[in-house]
């Protein structure tokens, strides 16, 4: 007897640029528009999911129910649960990479000091990885080298878009003294915010910060003594 499928809430109704998720090696790309939504309504489960549950506490049997379909359909899609997670990181990355074109168009920053924009733009990071932390912290240890080339990929877009705002607000050093800085100071950054997401509640420090407002007024402290160094 086939099971009735879940009454369950769907998930998120944000929808998922499927583009770049069918190109993965880990999905078996629809072919009808029906097979498309199913793929859509996957991904979405497991977003919802993970809006409050841990990836190691999620099951395909959970993520069916929130879908509305049965086992057997996921795995027509994808080959474990792991694989809707890289599909979710695809699409989650595509989201951060519009968002920071978006935060960090130096227009946006014409009436602010280079402290300002700094700490605004940290603070949306750091809320980025507390929002997405259930996604992001399995996505990163899965030791998974496509995730890995899209982490890299985001942060260099990151320290050029920053980069561009701080040549437009201050005048210590050449252009390429102020682009090395600031990548530096950019990597640094996301690194303190990924060690952060992935110890979560354990302190790596004596002196931690107790929210991200906080996190990111250390994170300016941090990058503006890296900038302004023999300035």
């Amino acid at each position: 007897m086939a099971r009735p499928r879940s009454k369950a809430p769907k998930a998120s109704a944000k929808t998922h640029d499927l583009a770049g998720i069918v190109t993965l090696e880990r999905v078996n790309a629809p072919k009808q528009a029906r097979s498309e939504q199913r793929l859509q309504d996957i991904i979405q489960a497991l977003e919802a999911l993970l809006d409050g549950r841990s990836f190691e506490e999620i099951t395909i049997p959970d993520i069916a129910a929130r879908a509305g379909c049965v086992p057997a359909s996921i795995y027509a899609r994808f080959r474990d649960k792991n694989s809707i997670l890289v599909a979710l990181h695809e699409s989650i990355h595509n989201r951060q990479m519009v968002q920071i074109d978006e935060n960090m168009r130096p227009e946006r920053h014409a009436g602010l000091s280079l402290d300002e924009s700094i700490f605004m733009i940290f603070r949306n990071l750091a809320r980025h990885y507390t929002r997405h932390r259930n996604l992001l912290r399995p996505a990163f240890l899965l030791g998974d080298r496509e995730i890995y080339e899209r982490a890299a990929n985001l942060i260099r877009q990151a320290s050029d878009r920053i980069a561009a705002i701080v040549r437009q607000k201050t005048k210590a050093g050449s252009h390429d003294q102020i682009d090395k800085r600031v990548d530096l100071g950019t990597r640094a950054v996301y690194a303190l915010l990924q060690q952060r997401m992935v110890f979560q509640s354990l302190a790596t420090g004596r002196y931690m910060p107790a929210n991200d407002d906080e996190m990111a007024a250390e994170l300016v402290l941090l990058f503006k003594r890296n900038l302004l160094q023999d300035a």
